[in-house]
């Protein structure tokens, strides 16, 4: 029996890093990196961003709404979802007596420590839900007749959704850790650097072709 927990625990845990950290499909780490940057670039150049490369826009908001949805699919409700980070953490809860950590079974303050990080973020994690199930997921009359109605009635702080994404992959990194005292690397920062790099490369492009356009 406890072998059997164990191995459906440590399964669990590989496929949540593969969730996260994979690269084929990109992971939410991925996801992640790109949307933090390309909204941290417009924060620098304002407006003027659309300018330096107009495809820029749409790319930010299909961004803003993988992440979205990557985020989402992972903090479903457990009742709906059994791969739901919800639903493991309960897991571990019940089952922690047959868990083996590297220092021994997992202490219930932690993983109640866990919970509560996760729960802190509920109100973005509403918008979120709230956003993929009447608009990006299925289209509800009322915002199939008025679609920007979504973004009022179901606000989002960028900052606020790569908090929450942040705090789904400590939880997991911390499992990870306190299991073999390993954790995969956290790769969003290659990925910003990339979309950092592009942006400037898109700039130096549009000085040297279009002259005068961003003065």
């Amino acid at each position: 029996m406890k072998a059997l927990i164990q191995a459906n625990y440590e399964e669990r845990l590989s496929r949540y890093a593969t969730l996260l950290h994979g690269t084929e499909p990109p992971g939410l780490a991925a996801k992640l990196g790109v949307y933090a940057q390309l909204l941290r670039q417009h924060e620098i150049h304002g407006d003027r961003l659309w300018t330096i490369e107009p495809i820029l826009y749409p790319l930010m908001l299909s961004a803003e709404t993988d992440l979205h949805l990557a985020v989402a699919r992972l903090l479903e409700d457990p009742r709906r979802a059994e791969g739901s980070v919800f639903a493991f953490l309960e897991f571990c809860r019940k089952n922690r007596e047959n868990i083996a950590w590297k220092a021994g079974t997992p202490p219930a303050d932690v993983l109640d420590a866990q919970v509560a990080a996760l729960e802190s973020h509920r109100p973005t994690i509403a918008a979120i839900m709230g956003r993929r199930d009447r608009f990006f997921a299925h289209l509800d009359k009322k915002y199939f007749l008025d679609p920007g109605r979504i973004y009022e009635d179901y606000p989002l702080e960028g900052s606020a959704v790569i908090a929450l994404a942040n705090a789904v992959i400590a939880v997991i990194s911390e499992h990870q850790w306190k299991l073999r005292e390993h954790a995969n690397f956290h790769f969003a920062e290659f990925f910003e650097i990339g979309v950092d790099n592009m942006v400037r490369n898109l700039e130096a492009g549009r000085r040297q072709n279009y002259p005068g356009q961003l003065d």
